[in-house]
């Protein structure tokens, strides 16, 4: 079997409501499906992800192609290699786009097996996955009523975004507990908006509240910042922006920066990679969530085959799939009340529906998570000390 092509889609899924975190608002879902051509009439489905679409969308048309085309697609962790060792001198873009075509890879090889895949990274370890709701920075009222809506609907988790106003955080977590009490897991995530010190103040000011675990509260350079955070709080603390990679994560462990590892499939470079971050987590005592840039049903669907094979995964995972108001999928993925089961058939497990391609890849609106159309004096910036 060789690979006969590999084309690109970008596309833009909107968003039910605007979202507010500590760095910027979102309307949208952006993305780059891949579809990966094979002479035996296989075709993998991948997704990109990332901060810079045109660009990933650029490396993957102008740069891995041409380690792709006339190759055997079931030499999955050689043609990876390859691409990882072309793009060396810009690993950390490099892989947003070896992430989605490892997935089309993949996805290949699970259907001409005949095999789902998370077989092909070790087996399931469970038969459904559990997502948390998201909260967003909001009214106090507005965030306590979404979290018990999602508490009605059967979630057990909840993430809130917070960062911006201290009073505005603390007012939220007490009208959300006291309108869920402690049904609802709750963990917060500044997105590195603090320095040091900020971080301190605030998530012990949090504690009361009883938070799950907090995420990146400093920016992801500042490994002994957040082991500084770490030492002086009683809260849990979680690796996001800092968890890139498996050499990233091993700079974590060397530091005791955190007791979670926020894993994306999109940074770490593709699934295989994801499920070694979880495997390094597990042998050091770290757990894991998989995290999410808003992903479409295929990288959705990717992200729940890592979780499925790994054993380190105990908490809700990341998903902006319920605020999304439709997929490039068809059916689309049966996500309710906090859980999915696991796909099913061959590969992924998802199939893609060409009419919403179509349609999604019209919206050319450029947006990015790190920005919010302001005066320069009240942009938002990491490490602040408030």
């Amino acid at each position: 079997m060789k690979i006969t092509s590999v084309r690109t889609t970008r596309v833009r899924i909107p968003l039910s409501y605007p979202v507010k975190w500590s760095g910027g608002i979102r309307r949208s879902a952006p993305a780059m499906i891949l579809e990966v051509e094979t002479d035996e009439g296989i075709v993998g489905l991948g997704e990109c992800v990332g901060p810079t679409l045109p660009t990933v969308q650029a490396i993957v048309e102008q740069e891995f192609k041409q380690f792709l085309i006339g190759q055997d697609p079931l030499r999955t962790e050689w043609l990876v290699r390859r691409m990882e060792e072309f793009a060396r001198n810009w690993a950390q873009i490099g892989a947003y786009g070896i992430s989605g075509i490892e997935m089309a890879l993949l996805d290949i090889k699970g259907k001409y097996l005949n095999t789902s895949v998370y077989n092909l990274l070790g087996g399931k370890c469970r038969n459904d996955i559990r997502y948390m709701g998201y909260l967003f920075i909001d009214e106090p009222e507005n965030n306590a009523q979404k979290a018990l809506d999602f508490l009605n609907e059967g979630y057990e988790e909840v993430k809130l975004k917070v960062g911006r106003n201290m009073a505005q955080d603390l007012d939220t977590l007490a009208a959300i507990r006291d309108a869920v009490g402690s049904r609802l897991k709750i963990r917060v995530d500044a997105n590195m908006n603090w320095s040091v010190p900020t971080a301190i103040k605030w998530i012990k000011a949090m504690t009361p509240y009883d938070i799950q675990y907090v995420e990146q509260p400093v920016p992801d350079y500042d490994l002994e910042g957040m082991a500084q955070v770490r030492r002086a709080v009683d809260v849990p603390i979680a690796a996001d922006e800092g968890c890139t990679s498996l050499r990233s994560a091993m700079d974590l462990i060397r530091h005791e920066s955190c007791d979670v590892f926020v894993v994306y499939i999109s940074e770490a470079g593709g699934l295989m990679r994801a499920s070694q971050i979880a495997a390094l987590a597990d042998a050091c005592g770290k757990w894991c969530a998989i995290g999410t840039w808003a992903e479409t049903g295929i990288a959705t669907s990717a992200g729940a085959h890592v979780i499925a094979s790994s054993a380190n995964f105990p908490f809700a995972n990341d998903t902006h799939y319920m605020l999304q108001t439709d997929d490039v999928i068809v059916p689309a993925l049966p996500l309710k009340g906090g859980r999915m089961p696991l796909p099913a058939g061959p590969g992924l497990g998802v199939n893609l529906d060409a009419a919403k391609l179509a349609l999604f890849a019209k919206d050319e609106t450029r947006e990015s998570v790190f920005f919010d159309n302001v005066e320069d004096e009240q942009m938002p910036l990491v490490g602040q000390i408030i």
